[in-house]
């Protein structure tokens, strides 16, 4: 019987908020024998990091470091018509500003385009990919009829790669104990012809995630909705499946979430401690006097 008493909440982090559960989940997590924990954080570098990119890698950064564990960054830049090194770079240099530590190099998505290509041809080889002839336009019409699962005609264009998904049901448990169920259909892996590059971010996610040893994903809420393919992937791969932890999102005065495709301001590294402060008290923190960042971070990364 384990007899360890957790401690209380620090002052610092306000009850019922994020932070506070995650602080409770570590003291517990921590008094395993032998506890092993990778995190991450993925920024897609199709834009500059914004409030909501910071709160995510926050959010991140601390859920590892309170588990005693490794965090890793990952630049996902697959989608090559959208994201450039130049912005992954710029990305990461305002990372490195603001404070954070890499435990480790930089991974980039672009330099992994021979893993995809394996587990792919794996997939393939089990009968578990299928070519599809479909335009987006007609899969919005009709997002679950798969017709090409069943076979395509020799000669047409091949659009897309899709994962046999078959409608299986998906139920995985979140970090806060909340059980969720999800109907998986057939979704994209890759683009293009068999032997084009053209890699979704779906399956690289996934092949990355098990390569890197990753066993906790803190991400924002707006990829939960993606958590049920992720699994279902990671089955029919043989991968573990890590433990998912969803953000709060940051919104602006018109509800919707801040993103970079919509023009969202770029984070202020001018005034690091006070774009630091915002993300920790959206978060759930307490406001509290540093004078700069060093002091922040020694601050949070200590409770």
């Amino acid at each position: 019987m384990n007899t360890h008493h957790v401690p209380s909440l620090p002052e610092r982090i306000q009850p019922n908020t994020w932070l506070a559960h995650t602080w409770v989940h570590a003291q517990t997590f921590k008094l395993n024998q032998n506890p092993t924990y990778v995190g991450r954080f993925a920024p897609s570098p199709s834009g500059k990091l914004h409030q909501g990119s910071l709160i995510t890698a926050l959010a991140s950064y601390l859920h590892a470091h309170w588990h005693g564990g490794v965090w890793r960054v990952r630049v996902e830049d697959v989608d090559t018509s959208r994201c450039t090194q130049a912005m992954g770079e710029h990305q990461l240099r305002t990372l490195r500003t603001l404070g954070f530590q890499f435990d480790e190099p930089v991974l980039w998505q672009t330099e992994r385009f021979s893993a995809y290509r394996a587990e792919f041809e794996r997939l393939r080889a089990q009968h578990q990919v299928y070519p599809c002839t479909c335009t987006r336009s007609q899969m919005a019409q009709n997002p679950s009829a798969h017709h090409c699962a069943l076979g395509i005609d020799e000669g047409t264009t091949i659009r897309t790669w899709r994962f046999r998904a078959d409608h299986q049901v998906v139920t995985w448990m979140d970090e806060a104990g909340h059980s969720h169920t999800q109907t998986v259909d057939d979704f994209v892996v890759k683009r293009g012809a068999h032997l084009s590059d053209e890699w979704a971010y779906a399956l690289a996610v996934v092949v990355d995630d098990a390569h890197q040893g990753i066993t906790h994903v803190v991400r924002g809420e707006d990829i939960r909705a993606s958590t049920a393919r992720q699994i279902a992937l990671q089955k029919a791969l043989d991968y573990p499946t890590p433990q998912y932890n969803h953000v709060p999102l940051l919104r602006n005065a018109a509800g919707e979430k801040l993103s970079k495709s919509e023009q969202a301001p770029e984070l202020d590294t001018l005034n690091p401690v006070d774009t630091l402060l915002h993300a920790w008290r959206f978060l759930g923190g307490h406001d509290f006097e540093c004078a700069d960042v060093t002091e922040f971070w020694k601050t949070v990364k200590t409770l």
